[in-house]
């Protein structure tokens, strides 16, 4: 009888793993979720300003005191 609640176990968790993988591949769209469109749109926008430097490169000078960043 032990034998078989040690089968159990994996089984059980092989269970639960299969339910939590379905529930956290779902498509998400709709009233709780997040359209496609609209998220592609958003990590575009991120992407971009990720992309932008605040502090143009060129006028950057070091506080005194500060070393300037190697350069390679």
């Amino acid at each position: 009888m032990a034998v078989l609640v040690w089968l159990l176990i994996p089984v059980a968790g092989g269970l639960v793993a299969g339910v939590w993988g379905t529930w956290a591949t779902r498509r998400q769209t709709g009233v709780g979720g997040i359209a496609d469109a609209a998220g592609v749109r958003r990590y575009d926008r991120f992407r971009s300003a990720m992309e932008r430097s605040p502090i143009p490169v060129s006028t950057f000078r070091p506080a005194s005191g500060e070393r300037a960043p190697a350069d390679g």
